[in-house]
């Protein structure tokens, strides 16, 4: 284009480009010069220009000059920054004034103007006859210059629309309200066009609310639209609102807006009796109002008389807290009207799902309804909403207690989603049917059921998890349940090591996957060793209770014969395996097992999982036991209950909570099971069997009853295995098991794709297994995989051939075998296949097992402070797979991104080998010397400490899982700078951070036993425990617990309260310098959140990890009222500012 043409810019939008007051006045001197060619733009945006007093002057001059222009928006300016006369708001008032001004729409949000600003606008306000849309918002006019612009409103005639948010225009408590009383008279004056307003945030209270609804009275107030929120009005000003428009049938108003003033049931009372008469409104907007069950039901009679309501928001109130439910959904139902209804956060419960449901199905006006955020479990619901007679287009159920829909909802929920685009969203909702679990958002879910509907086939298995603490009989169990009726030889699995025979310890041996274990088999058969005979082949010394002082070395006998006959045999490991054996008694489960064979329950086939006790493996076991597909059984001895000096003591409550910790347990999934029954009854004391009793039957009604539902049966499995009953154990244990998954597998139907892909993948890990291959392969492989069963299989699934082309399809199906358990994804390429026990399995390698590491394990010399070379990584996957290190990085990188490990060097330079951190093999903290021993908090550096702050979370059912600090270690240490953590200053249940060059620590601490987690910083002075952020100075101690609040959002099942702790050095037993570990010894202030963090928020987004960004102001926390705020050990209060002097 030739640069002389003429070129007409309707719209300029130069918001956000720094161009300061200097700027501003060149741009606008450019758009306005009379001789350019160019014509002025129509509307203009400069938000956000730091324009100041001298670019506002310069835009009233651009006005006095453009008289044509449209819109402007100017919004995000200081106006009086710069200062000078006359002011910005004079200046662009005088432009107003002007005849020759067209302008309709001026946006001034947030630009400083204050009253005196205010007054100036009120001024050309009067005189204009252009202006229709006026954004004053976050200006801070006060009363004052409220008054003024009210005033201004009597004589004009074109203002349509104004918004005055945040302006602080009530006067608060003031009974005069003479702004508000201007505003009323404008209103009732006749003149005023305003058809919308928005007061929100400016306490106007109750007295502003009843003088405003005097104009809303007369069928002269022009207002369509009103907008109230936050304006701490009550039930009295919402009363007075809700009189006048129930008096005014010539009542113009369509929408109100009450959101966040706490009316409670008086208020909603009133509103429910407007609604009955008011034939004006179309949307009342009620969110966030304190409103109850009482004032619910009162809302649902207006409901049922009215015939113009069209939209109405209940959102954030209280609902479902009392016990009638059926008036506010008779209301629902007998509405003719109502569009769109909002409900989301009511706490409705189960009990509220009947009511819902048979409300749904009478309305037939509905198109949009928002429940989610409630404790809803009933599908009845979603049947109502999948019916073809239903009306709703949008739905949104999200983050509710449904756990199954019926295959038939299903299938119709399908076909309004395709034909009639229905919104559906089902996240967060612990679904097993569809088999989405939380993610069935409306993507998810149509793309299931699309499939679904194409070919649809019920769920046949099912795992059983065996659980509960080493040595409570969990293998027995298993092998008791599969031995497929042989008592004998199950009599004899049960015989202690001492009275084995030959073949007892050649099966042993033949498990150790060492290099030697097949000669180990050979000398054992050769030689005719039996249980008795292992004491001679080995020397212990030593006490077995002193694990560090014992240890054991191979007898004369066993060299001899490893260096005449069998010399492959490592003498030393085949001893400490031995000697592990003896001192047990008996063969204990390592990590999590397959158990082979299977219990076969009529159509339905069920597999064990037998889950080692160990502590170490509670971290990659809680990676499986939340998979769906699954029933849980709990065992604890008979000997055990009632006693708490017994070892396994209160294995129910533990696991329990265990499984509770890590998600919803469907209903009917946990059984409890109490074992060693064969000891009582040998025992012959019936006074303390009848003892032993009571105390199963109340714990089983205690945790029966914590648990929710997940326990549906009537009493705990008893497993006798006399041989005289053991038949009637086994078959009682399979009827309680039938009926069990009856419950939770009734509804399960998947697509055939999807089972015939699991088929798949697990024939590949047989192959793999036979082959002694690492189960993992890439995605081309797995569609190699697909490929050839699909040629050989022609007949077969048209959507399963479909996945080697359509990387969506594949991806779906994918997600659902890992949300079963079936595999594992490592990156965007690489798939662990049958993880069930595989990590277990893996860490295994380097968990002491009791007494001794055994042989298929790494010597436990090379394990220094839960840290692993590479190298030895490698060799012991040697022992069962080959060639691991093909594929160990792939492997190593998924169990980085699961958090199980840390890479600390993955550099081979300079000859540093790569190693890894795993959190889980830390030990813990013995004493406060291993503090000063790691170099940071020695007994000089404690004693010039004198600024200390501390917070505590505290898990409020009393437990929290042992996988959780581990998890926090290994995603601090993945996440923040370098240097400030290091393996040396970290145990499994503590942690020393370094910051400001090692002059401020930091100690997050946990105690699994109290259930709390602490975060303690330290320094000499005060500033010291401060650092810089994009807001300003923030405390570590506030940065660091925003940090570990992000990551228990990943434990949505567990509540933490929190709580602030003493400042003073002495209630941490800091001014202690002895051996002893640092104890909290003051109060614990309790907290209440101010401000919640957002869902969307992403600390690696905004930089929190480096102290960046606004992450740690998101969650702002202050003292709970009613408590006393002063500690009880040294009477100082609970937190200090940055300048603050606390000695």
């Amino acid at each position: 284009r030739n640069v002389d043409d003429p070129v007409e810019i309707e719209s300029l939008d130069a918001s956000r480009c720094r161009l300061g007051p200097e700027g501003t006045s060149r741009l606008l001197y450019f758009l306005s010069d009379r001789e350019s060619s160019h014509p002025p733009p129509m509307r203009l945006r400069l938000r956000r220009n730091a324009l100041g007093s001298a670019g506002g002057r310069a835009l009233g001059a651009f006005l006095s000059t453009c008289p044509g222009v449209d819109s402007i928006d100017v919004g995000l300016n200081d106006m009086r920054a710069g200062g000078g006369e006359p002011s910005a708001a004079e200046a662009i008032s005088d432009a107003l004034k002007r005849r020759e001004c067209t302008l309709k729409t001026l946006v001034m949000d947030k630009c400083a103007l204050g009253p005196d600003g205010a007054r100036h606008l009120a001024e050309s306000l009067a005189v204009n006859a252009s202006i229709e849309t006026l954004d004053l918002a976050g200006n801070m006019i006060g009363p004052t210059g409220g008054e003024q612009l009210f005033r201004a409103l009597r004589s004009n005639s074109t203002l349509v629309r104004l918004d005055l948010r945040m302006n602080r225009i009530g006067g608060g408590g003031s009974d005069e309200k003479l702004d508000v009383r201007a505003l009323a008279e404008a209103l009732d004056g006749g003149c005023s066009r305003l058809a919308r307003l928005d007061l929100s945030y400016n306490d106007l209270r109750c007295s502003g609310c009843a003088v405003l609804s005097d104009a809303m009275r007369t069928s002269q107030c022009p207002l369509e639209e009103l907008v109230l929120e936050k304006n701490d009005v009550k039930e009295v000003g919402v009363k007075a609102v809700a009189d006048a428009l129930g008096a005014n049938i010539r009542c113009a108003l369509r929408n109100l807006v009450i959101k966040g003033n706490a009316i409670g049931d008086g208020g909603a009372i009133a509103l429910g009796k407007m609604l009955k008469n008011n034939n004006s409104l179309r949307n009342l907007d009620l969110s966030s109002c304190s409103i109850g069950n009482e004032g619910g039901a009162s809302i649902g009679r207006g409901l049922a008389r009215n015939s113009m309501l069209e939209s109405l928001d209940l959102s954030k109130n209280s609902l479902g807290g009392g016990s009638d439910m059926s008036i506010f959904s008779f209301g629902v139902s007998k509405n003719r009207t109502l569009k769109s209804l909002r409900l989301s956060g009511n706490g409705f419960g189960e009990t509220w799902g009947k009511s819902i449901a048979e409300a749904l199905m009478s309305n037939h006006s509905l198109q949009h309804l928002d429940l989610s955020n409630n404790a809803l479990s009933d599908p009845s619901i979603i049947d109502a909403v999948a019916s073809s007679s239903s009306s709703i287009i949008n739905f949104d159920f999200s983050d509710n207690a449904l756990e199954n829909i019926s295959i038939e909802t299903q299938l119709l929920l399908e076909r309004r989603l395709e034909l009639e685009g229905m919104e559906l969203d089902l996240s967060l909702n612990p679904l097993s049917s569809p088999p989405l679990g939380r993610l069935a958002d409306h993507s998810n879910l149509w793309d299931y059921l699309s499939l679904l509907v194409s070919e649809k086939t019920a769920i046949t298995r099912i795992r059983l998890m065996v659980l509960g603490f080493g040595g409570v009989g969990k293998s027995t169990f298993c092998r008791a349940i599969t031995n497929g009726g042989d008592a004998g030889e199950f009599r004899r699995s049960l015989l202690p090591v001492s009275e084995w025979g030959v073949d007892g310890l050649v099966d042993w041996a033949a498990r150790l996957g060492t290099p030697w274990s097949k000669d180990a088999v050979r000398l054992i058969a050769d030689e005719d060793i039996m249980g008795k005979d292992l004491t001679k082949l080995i020397n212990d010394k030593g006490d077995e209770d002193d694990n560090e002082n014992y240890d054991s070395h191979p007898s004369q006998v066993l060299l001899d014969l490893c260096s005449s006959k069998y010399p492959s045999i490592d003498a030393d490991a085949f001893t400490r395996a031995i000697s592990a054996l003896t001192a047990k008694g008996y063969l204990s489960t390592v990590g999590a097992v397959k158990v082979e064979g299977t219990i076969d329950l009529g159509e339905r086939t069920c597999s064990l999982v037998d889950f080692a006790g160990q502590v170490e493996f509670l971290v990659s076991h809680q990676l499986l036991l939340s998979s769906m597909h699954t029933i849980c059984v709990i065992v604890q001895p008979a000997p055990s209950f009632g006693k708490p000096d017994h070892r396994h003591f209160g294995s129910w409550d533990y696991w329990s909570k265990f499984l509770s910790s890590l998600g919803d347990r469907r209903h009917g999934s946990l059984l409890l099971a109490v074992s060693q029954l064969d000891k009582l009854k040998e025992d012959g004391n019936e006074n303390g069997k009848n003892q032993i009793n009571i105390h199963i039957e109340r714990e089983f009604e205690h945790i029966k009853k914590r648990a929710l539902g997940a326990i549906s049966c009537t009493s705990p499995l008893e497993l006798d295995y006399r041989s005289d009953i053991m038949t009637g154990t086994i078959m009682s244990v399979k009827r309680t098991l039938s009926k069990s998954l009856d419950e939770v597998a009734h509804s399960w139907w998947v697509p055939a794709s999807y089972e015939l892909f699991a088929n798949i993948l697990q024939c590949a890990a047989k192959r793999k297994s036979s082959n002694h291959e690492l189960p993992i392969l890439t995605r081309n492989e797995l569609v190699r995989e697909v490929d050839a069963f699909c040629e050989q299989n022609p007949d077969g699934s048209f959507l399963l051939g479909k996945m080697t082309t359509d990387r969506q399809l594949l991806q779906r199906a994918i997600n659902y075998l890992e949300a079963v358990g079936d595999v594992m994804q490592a990156g965007d390429e690489w798939l662990l296949i049958d993880p069930i026990g595989w990590f277990s399995t893996f860490l295994a390698h380097f968990i002491k097992d009791d007494l001794a590491v055994s042989t298929i394990q790494v010597d436990s010399s090379n394990l220094q402070r839960g840290t692993v070379n590479l190298k030895d990584i490698v060799q012991a996957l040697k022992h069962e797979y080959n060639s691991p290190q093909q594929q160990v990085s792939q492997i190593m990188a998924l169990l980085c991104g699961l958090e199980l490990c840390v890479p600390l060097n993955t550099n081979e330079r300079n000859n540093s080998p790569v190693t890894y951190l795993f959190p889980c093999l830390l030990p813990p903290l013995m004493s406060q010397s291993e503090l000063a021993s790691c170099g940071a908090m020695t007994s000089d550096y404690l004693s010039g400490v004198s600024a200390v702050r501390g917070h505590r979370f505290r898990e409020s059912s009393g437990f929290i899982p042992p996988g959780l600090f581990v998890g926090i270690l290994a995603r601090m240490y993945r996440q923040l700078e370098q240097n400030i953590m290091h393996p040396a200053r970290m145990w499994k249940d503590h942690a020393v951070l370094v910051l400001n060059n090692k002059v401020t620590l930091l100690i997050i601490r946990c105690d699994l036993d109290k259930a709390t987690v602490d975060v303690i910083a330290c320094a000499p002075e005060n500033e010291q425990l401060f650092v810089g952020a994009a807001k300003g100075q923030a405390s570590v101690v506030i940065w660091l617990v925003h940090l570990i609040k992000m990551f228990l959002r990943s434990y949505s099942q567990l509540n933490f309260e929190e709580s602030w702790l003493c400042p003073d050095p002495r209630c941490h037993s800091i001014d202690n310098c002895s051996n002893a570990l640092l104890e909290y010894k003051g109060s614990e202030f309790m907290l209440c959140p101010t401000k919640h963090q957002k869902e969307t928020h992403d600390c690696n987004v905004e930089g929190c990890w480096r102290f960046l960004g606004t992450g740690h102001s998101l969650e702002l926390m202050d003292l709970r009222k009613g408590q006393n705020n002063v500690c009880q050990s040294c009477n100082k209060y609970p937190v200090f500012r940055l300048r603050e002097t606390i000695a």
